[in-house]
């Protein structure tokens, strides 16, 4: 049998690429229709000149009681410093909130300490009463090595919060206690307040590079993109984790309260755009003392470090939709590292396992290829002799393969057993902080950022036009030409993300192309036995 009468299957080849364009094209242009049909319109956004009144506007969900007892005008700000080889930060006595935090292990791109809350108005975990304007004027000390305690008094109501930090999981877990609450006391806010950094350009970076919403509530989860530029007020009910990060990095918070808070996020976008969360603790029982308890989290979006103060925390880091899928990748992922301590060479490793797992499947899709193929004349017979009578055309062509052992449908297998592996791949070596700033040798000194000289990218493109050269195709010649463009346009859309997404993709072509050479060897081989 003719080896070019066929197109053969090699796991990344031509045609899967072209399916993962396109439902990458579908897919970003229903993401553009939801956004211009569904926009996300504030309720009550508050426009105003600096940071600190913008703290202090309220949605509407959560200013519409007014509590009797006003809080006294509040006194000069006092601060607490506190510093270790982890982290550094301020406690504030307005809301007892921490701020300008820096983190002493982890730097950006341009060497600097990564930071939350920086400047005037903002803060995180901040304690407000429902229904006032302000945060709580505590009175703070420091009472141990890792621990703070502060103290407000409106009327004959004491409000007494305590945070114990643990530098090692960048945590603060803070309770606090309302005694002896007036009539119409109604609860407790705790606010999270930051700036939204400059949107990140360039074709697929978004897709990485963003700030995001993350609520875990009612038992579902909702995310949502934070632009400078746009705004957005999402509510969620029954409240267990509410989070506000970047790629990398990430503020959460992990209630444990008796009573589960609701949650509003929104964005203000301005001269200073903020992200704004507030959870509310509303309280039921006004006859007796009232508290609230959570964790929160300022630091690295590390699986295994969210994963040490709650599963629930993991959810910070988004994996995509083939959540469960990218978990075992990422579980490998780190073996393999513990072995070889070299990300590059572990994503290289972790490739190749990968590859070799659907290998079977390819194989199994090339024989059904075959099979196909040498069935051909046969059913070019059949369709000439029943061409007017399709229900007798198709019940001979189902008895045709069925003698022949051929299935059309197992030559498409291997490219949607592989989707989800791509896609989960993708997602794991774009969000694992494991990859930030990670050397892998030569030119790649940091293998979450992309490759300075665009080698990576320019080998991939080059082993999927060999691995395309070497693929036999009966596609007619415009689809021919077409073809020729996607090692081309995949090495475009490549070029500016991350140099460890390209290494993984570069090597899984070139196992593809290897695997295509020994199909197609073996074809030849057979060839000349049969002839």
């Amino acid at each position: 049998m003719n080896s070019d009468s066929t197109e053969q299957n090699s796991g990344f080849d031509s045609r899967f690429i072209l399916m993962i364009i396109l439902i990458g094209v579908v897919w970003m242009g229903w993401q553009s229709y939801l956004a211009k049909k569904y926009p996300n319109q504030p309720a009550q956004v508050v426009t105003t000149s600096n940071a600190k009144t913008a703290a202090a506007g309220k949605p509407s969900a959560i200013t519409n009681v007014v509590a009797p007892q006003p809080l006294s005008q509040p006194t000069e700000e006092t601060t607490i410093k506190f510093s270790d080889p982890t982290w550094s930060f301020v406690v504030s006595s307005r809301g007892m909130a921490i701020r300008d935090v820096e983190l002493n292990k982890y730097t950006s791109r341009e060497n600097k300490n990564i930071t939350f809350a920086q400047g005037a108005g903002l803060g995180l975990f901040s304690t407000w009463i429902l229904g006032q304007n302000q945060p709580i004027d505590f009175k703070i000390s420091q009472t141990g090595s890792n621990t703070f305690t502060g103290e407000a008094h409106v009327g004959a109501m004491t409000i007494t919060k305590r945070i114990q930090i643990d530098s090692a999981k960048y945590t603060l877990t803070s309770d606090v206690d309302v005694t002896n609450p007036y009539a119409d006391f109604k609860g407790l806010v705790t606010e999270v307040a930051d700036k939204i950094p400059p949107a990140v350009s360039g074709f697929l970076r978004g897709r990485f590079e963003h700030q995001e919403f993350f609520a875990d509530h009612d038992g579902k989860t909702s995310r949502t993109i934070v632009s400078p530029s746009k705004a957005v007020n999402d509510s969620y009910a029954k409240t267990v984790v509410a989070g506000y990060g970047s790629q990398y990095f990430a503020i959460g918070l992990l209630d444990h309260s008796p009573v589960m808070p609701s949650v509003q996020q929104w964005s203000e976008p301005g001269a200073q755009p903020m992200a704004i969360e507030r959870l509310k603790y509303d309280m039921f029982n006004p006859a007796t003392d009232f508290k609230i308890s959570y964790t929160g989290f300022a630091g690295p979006k590390s699986y295994g470090l969210l994963k040490s103060i709650s599963p629930k925390m993991t959810g910070l880091i988004n994996f995509g939709f083939f959540t469960t899928i990218a978990k075992g990748i990422f579980w490998l992922m780190k073996l393999i590292h513990s072995v070889i301590p070299n990300w590059g060479l572990a994503i290289i490793v972790l490739t190749l396992i990968v590859r070799a797992i659907v290998a079977p499947f390819n194989i199994l899709s090339y024989r059904q290829m075959k099979a196909m193929a040498r069935i051909q004349p046969q059913i070019k017979a059949l369709r000439e002799r029943y061409k007017d009578d399709t229900q007798k055309l198709n019940q001979e062509m189902l008895q045709l393969m069925r003698e022949n052992k051929a299935n059309p449908i197992g030559g498409c297998l291997p490219m949607f057993l592989q989707i989800p592996i791509f896609f989960a791949l993708y997602e794991v070596i774009g969000q694992s902080i494991e990859l930030y700033k990670a050397p892998f040798g030569f030119w790649i000194h940091d293998l979450s950022a992309k490759d300075p000289y665009y080698i990576i990218p320019i080998l991939m493109g080059a082993a999927m036009w060999a691995q395309q050269k070497i693929t036999p195709n009966t596609m007619d010649p415009s689809q021919q030409k077409i073809m020729q463009f996607m090692p081309l346009i995949f090495t475009v859309m490549t070029v500016q993300l991350p140099s460890g997404l390209t290494l993984y993709i570069f090597v899984s072509s070139l196992f593809g192309f290897l695997q295509q050479y020994l199909f197609t060897k073996e074809n030849k081989q057979l060839s000349v036995v049969h002839a």
